[in-house]
Formats: C-alpha cells, structure tokens, sequence
C-alpha cells in the first residue's frame, strides 16, 4: 500500500487561512465598532451645536434697542408717487403731509434725423456743452462723422457732463435715426446748454432740432414748498430717503412713519423658535427606554441638564425697566409680553399679546427685551459659558471627543500595523506548507507509477524480472 496524505489544496488551503486571519481581525472590528459609536456621538453634538449658533444669530437681531426698533412708511395714495426708504437707527416716527408738485429734470436736446445712422455724410466739425462750470468741447473727424459716430465719441469721453444715445423716430419714415444728448445729472444746478453743432463739409445737414432746459423737483412739505436737484433725494428728513416717480400737483398725502411691531414681533419669535430648538434637543436626548442606545447619545449628561436649567430659569425671571425720567426700575415679565411655557415644556409666543403691550408700552417692552439689563443681553450672557471658545462647554466637550476619536483612531492604526505583520507571517507559512504537500504528493504519485507500471509493465517488477 502506498503512503497516502490528507489532501489539502484546491482551495482548502486558503479557506483555513481566511477563518485565522478573520479571527485575528475581530480586535480591529471591535474599535472600529466603537469609532462609529463616537462618530454618532459626534454628529449628534455638532447638530446640538448648530442649534447655539442659531439662537445667537437670532439674538443678535435683538442684541440692541437700535437693532430690535423697526420702522415702517404708510402713505396710501402716495405710494404711487413716491418711494420710502428708512435708516432706524436715525429717523424717528412722525407724520408729514407732502405734495409733489414737480420732478427733477435734466437738460436734454434731439437733432433733426438722417436715414442712415451709421453713414459717414455729416462732415467734420465740434460738439460743444457749455455748463456752469465751464465748456466741454469733442472734435469729430471723418472717421466718426456718422450719428452713430458722434454719440460713441461723446460717451467715450469721461470729462462729457452728458450721455448720447441713437433713436429710431417712426414718425419720419425717411429720416427716421436721431441723436439724443441728456445730461448726467438732474436739476438746474447742473444745467447744460447745447449751442449749435459746427460741422463742416457734410452731405447732409446736422442741426439741433428741439432742447429742454434742466430744472429741480418741488415739493410741499407740510405746505410748505421746497425743492430738490435730483428725484433721489437722500436724508430728505433725518433718515428719510425719498424717490420721486410722478408729480400731482393738487393730491397731497400723508407720510406717516412709526414703529413696525409685526416686524419686531417676528424677531422675537426667531429667538424664541431658537430656544425651543436647544430645549427639544436635550428634551430628546433624555427620553429613553429599554431599546435606546445611551453609548452614542446624551442621556443622562449633566452638563446639557445645567443648561435647560439655566434657560428655563431665565424665562421665568423679570427683567428691570427704568422708569422714564427717573432712576427707577421696576420689572417686567416675559408672560406679560406673551412669551409662556406650555404644559409639555416647550416656549410659546402669541404675537398680539405681545403687539399690544408693545404698542402700549413701547419702551418698557423695547428695554425687557434689549435693555441692558434685558432678556437678550442676559440670555447671551449665559450662552457665553457654553459656546466661548476655547474654554466654554462645548469646546471643551467637542475638544473631548476629538481627543476620543483620535485615539480610537491610533488604536485601529495599530492594532492594523499587528494583523497585517501576522497575516504576512500566516500567508507565507502557509505557502510553504502548501509547497511541501505539493512535492510530496507528486512524489508519491512518482512512486505509484513505478509501483504500478502501465503498458509495459511495472517498472519495479521489470527491474525485479518478474
């Protein structure tokens, strides 16, 4: 009987290599495992984050008496008139009858009209604009002595106190293309005369056809009439910003300019929204049961505990209003302003609650909320523990968890450098193994073949001379 093995081979070899080295990689699955636990630990706090982030944004509308105040400008019939622009931190409610009896005009003129705007018939000659400061002169070559031409040579001239522009005209189907020249600038102040244009040599005659004269916007103030170089008219009361876009004369109306509360009102429901947003979180992250993964979340944390603590407190403290002309305080309560808590823990806010002690305590209202002893002065103030950089809360807990990450991160480092050395070590033994059992099992078929010979017979029984 011959020698006979255990065949390994055929894939066996490998199989059996691939269930070590699985054993020998269970350490590495194992941090992996508990990164993904720290990764979602870490997600989770940057949403948490992200929610400090918007309430500050949100507190900053209101950080101030001057960012909180808005303004608003009603002028009824007048809107068709005129636009209204405000700057609140200068204008200051009030009410203005106006009456716009002119617009701001520039001085302008048109030329008679040529067929061809772009044929070089008009000769050489000068354009002349004569201002209150002085004469602006453009000479006109051949080169450029088309409508055309001339309107590219006044544009192309920065000093020119005018503009030009090529119109078609309808009205004379032979001669339809002219040229308008209006100055920069409103008004009379800037006041441009056109004399005649001198050109010399042309096919055709080049002239000026018909000008209007510049003249300044008049309004009634209050009955009073004044006037104004330009239809943009800035500052035209302290922070009051108007354009003019039609004159009625005969219609005045009534600009009347007052505290925008449906405004003001939204900022605090911003702010309030905010809060709700970092109460929900931490509210969440304590609601658990037998199936809730504590590892990768917040539960139980004290440190989110101590701030709904400290916000819930905030709300319900008052706030001091000084006292018109006096070194008073006395409190206000945010459930006055409408701002309440729920029976479930969540803020809420009703807008006409507050919209009415708004209108009939405008600063004591402003000053809880804005004032330097108010809402959002204190509630930034306790924000400051937790997101300051460096040494607040949340840097130190993010800092905290970096740190975690980074050294689960030189484990699976190493732990990897350990399996890869062993299953090189593993690989090549078990190619040498793989490697001998291959020699051996061709030597033994070497020997069956003696042994059994085939055809001629076996060799060993021929060498025998069986």
């Amino acid at each position: 009987m011959g020698l006979r093995f255990d065949p390994m081979g055929g894939g066996q070899f490998k199989q059996e290599l691939q269930k070590i080295l699985e054993v020998e990689k269970q350490p590495i699955k194992a941090l992996e495992q508990k990164k993904q636990v720290q990764d979602a630990k870490m997600k989770l706090f940057q949403d948490f984050k992200g929610r400090f982030t918007g309430l500050d944004k949100a507190l900053s509308e209101v950080s101030d008496l001057k960012k909180f105040r808005e303004l608003k400008a009603e002028m009824g019939d007048g809107s068709a008139l005129v636009d209204v622009s405000l700057n609140k931190d200068v204008a200051q409610p009030g009410s203005y009858q106006l009456e716009v009896m002119q617009l701001a005009a520039k001085s302008s003129m048109i030329s008679n009209g040529v067929k061809d705007p772009n044929e070089k018939n008009l000769g050489m000659g000068y354009v002349v604009f004569d201002t209150p400061n002085g004469s602006t002169e453009i000479f006109v070559d051949e080169n450029n002595s088309s409508l055309s031409g001339i309107a590219n040579m006044i544009n192309a001239n920065a000093e020119a106190p005018v503009r030009a522009a090529v119109i078609k005209d309808a009205t004379d189907p032979e001669t339809p293309f002219k040229l308008i020249v209006s100055s920069k600038k409103d008004g009379e102040g800037d006041q441009v005369a056109f004399p005649e244009f001198y050109f010399m040599d042309g096919a055709e005659d080049f002239y000026i056809d018909d000008d209007h004269d510049a003249q300044n916007a008049k309004i009634k103030v209050d009955d009073f009439p004044v006037e104004q170089s330009s239809n943009d008219i800035g500052d035209f009361l302290p922070g009051v910003n108007l354009k003019l876009k039609q004159a009625k004369p005969g219609m005045p109306f009534t600009l009347k300019i007052s505290e925008d509360t449906k405004k003001m009102s939204t900022k605090i429901k911003g702010v309030i929204e905010e809060v709700n947003k970092v109460l929900e979180f931490i509210n969440k992250q304590n609601q658990i049961d037998d199936k809730s993964d504590t590892k990768s979340t917040f539960a139980g944390d004290t440190g989110l505990q101590s701030i709904e603590f400290r916000l819930r407190n905030l709300l319900h403290e008052g706030f001091g209003v000084l006292e018109p002309g006096s070194e008073e305080y006395r409190i206000v309560h945010l459930n006055s302003l409408g701002i309440e808590f729920n029976k479930s823990g969540a803020i809420t806010f009703s807008e006409d609650k507050f919209n009415a002690y708004l209108e009939k305590d405008y600063e004591g209202t402003t000053q809880a909320i804005s004032g330097e002893l108010g809402f959002s002065n204190q509630l930034r103030s306790v924000l400051a523990g937790y997101t300051r950089g460096g040494n607040g809360l949340l840097a130190l807990r993010e800092n905290s968890l970096k740190e975690r990450i980074k050294g689960i991160d030189t484990q699976i480092a190493r732990a990897q450098q350990t399996y890869d050395r062993k299953a090189q070590a593993l690989t090549d033994k078990f190619a040498r193994m793989q490697s001998s059992l291959s020699q051996m099992q061709q030597q033994q078929a070497a020997v069956s073949a003696i042994g059994s010979g085939g055809g001629g017979g076996n060799m060993i029984q021929q060498l025998m001379g069986g």
